[in-house]
């Protein structure tokens, strides 16, 4: 019934997946980049505190909008759900008042 809207759905998550993936594994190299540098403690600790803040808002945002995406794509959902059931409802009725006896 909703196989293509299923599939984009599938589409885009995977796809969200992807991205939040990357963005993790660029955060885990960084982190390793910095320890492994030839910098002093004090430079290194600034620049991963730095990172993580970064790192922190960015995946905030993202969770944000992820969540935001979610919210509206359960919205759409709910809105066709409501509307194919409005017209069985409809359906089930004419078909109630042509089968009455009275």
């Amino acid at each position: 019934m909703f196989n293509s809207g299923t599939q984009d759905r599938g589409d885009r998550r995977d796809g969200r997946a992807l991205g939040l993936g990357l963005l993790i594994g660029a955060a885990i190299g960084a982190g390793a980049a910095l320890l492994l540098a030839p910098a002093s403690g004090e430079q290194t600790r600034r620049q991963l505190r730095r990172n993580a803040r970064r790192l922190a808002e960015q995946g905030g945002d993202t969770l944000s909008n992820l969540w935001d995406d979610a919210d509206e794509s359960a919205r759409r959902f709910a809105r066709r759900g409501l509307k194919q059931g409005r017209k069985v409802a409809v359906r089930v009725r004419e078909r109630a008042r042509d089968a009455a006896p009275w």
